[in-house]
């Protein structure tokens, strides 16, 4: 018993450490896309303030625009009266000369001086300056709405989390599929064997010729329920939930305030008879099995958990009953 006891708290203080290095990991991560964040508001920012400055820039130079075309109809208008004031010879004799030149050409002498004058008044300033300055400014936003599209998937990333299905080949409507398979893992019988369930997949595999006589057995596995699930071979599926936490809670069908189940189910491990070790898993209440796959090849085993009162406080607990889990994600 003081063995057990020994081996119960190392266990805890590893799983709890582990726990700690995870959340100082996702601390770090969001600590990093906050700066980068902080870091672009300052940027975005320091963009309004030189949109401003542009701005206010664009209105003097519309401002000048405005004033310099007045001063050019102006001019205009001038040279206009200048021209009607001309005497009466030079008036003939420049329309005479323009109209032989406007014959060659077919024109009459009213569009060919109309072309003249417009020729006068072309000047290369004519086009309009604003262009490259929106044009400037456009690529600075795309720029900047592109860091920020991939700031917001990095923060979409570090915000996510996967668990496995046990007992299910699908997800629930609140996670995405990332591969469906059929539980595993080491013999019943093995002396040493590993502990913990696999969720093995069924396409893809990948697998390399071996000439070791000493090897580890990966096995398929079968629930031992005593029930319309006896010996069927159980299937998993694993599921990237759009949470950033997920834990698998006993004894309990529902979530704490501010947790979303994911699902719930029956509490299942190896038989406590057995050589080898096992672990505690959340087997989705459907219990779905591989089909065609009745026959007892045994394997990694599945069996109910029932409450045993002593070190068990009861109440709340009773024993000799079986134990319900919930998987909660947040």
């Amino acid at each position: 018993m003081k063995f057990s006891a020994i081996f119960l708290l190392t266990a805890v203080t590893g799983c709890v450490g582990a726990a700690a290095d995870q959340q100082m990991l996702q601390d770090e991560i969001y600590s990093a896309l906050i700066t980068r964040i902080e870091g672009l508001v300052n940027r975005v920012r320091g963009l309004e303030d030189m949109v401003r400055t542009q701005a206010q820039l664009l209105d003097n130079m519309v401002s000048e625009r405005k004033d310099w075309l007045a001063e050019k109809q102006s001019l205009q208008t001038s040279f206009e009266h200048l021209r009607t004031v001309c005497s009466a010879s030079k008036v003939i004799s420049s329309d005479d000369k323009t109209e032989n030149e406007s014959k060659a050409v077919g024109q009459t002498p009213e569009i060919a001086r109309e072309a003249v004058d417009n020729q006068k008044f072309v000047r290369s300033d004519d086009s309009d300056p604003l262009v490259p300055i929106v044009t400037q400014l456009s690529q600075k936003v795309s720029e900047m709405s592109a860091e920020l599209q991939v700031t917001k998937t990095g923060l979409t990333e570090a915000s996510t989390s996967v668990f496995v299905n046990w007992g299910s080949s699908s997800c629930p409507d609140s996670a995405v599929l990332v591969y469906s398979g059929e539980v595993g893992g080491s013999h019943y019988t093995s002396l040493g064997a590993a502990a913990n369930y696999l969720c093995l997949p069924l396409s893809g595999v990948n697998l390399v010729d071996s000439s070791n006589s000493n090897n580890a057995g990966l096995y398929g596995s079968e629930f031992e329920s005593q029930d319309s699930h006896q010996d069927k071979d159980v299937v998993c599926a694993v599921c990237r939930s759009s949470r950033a936490n997920n834990v698998m809670i006993p004894a309990t069908t529902v979530c704490p305030g501010g947790w979303t189940s994911e699902y719930s189910g029956w509490l299942m491990a190896g038989y406590p008879a057995h050589n080898a070790a096992s672990e505690f898993i959340c087997v989705n209440s459907k219990m779905e099995e591989r089909l065609a796959s009745e026959t007892d090849n045994n394997g990694k085993l599945l069996y109910y958990t029932v409450t045993v009162c002593g070190s068990l406080p009861c109440p709340p607990y009773v024993t000799g009953k079986r134990v319900t889990c919930v998987v909660c994600s947040k």
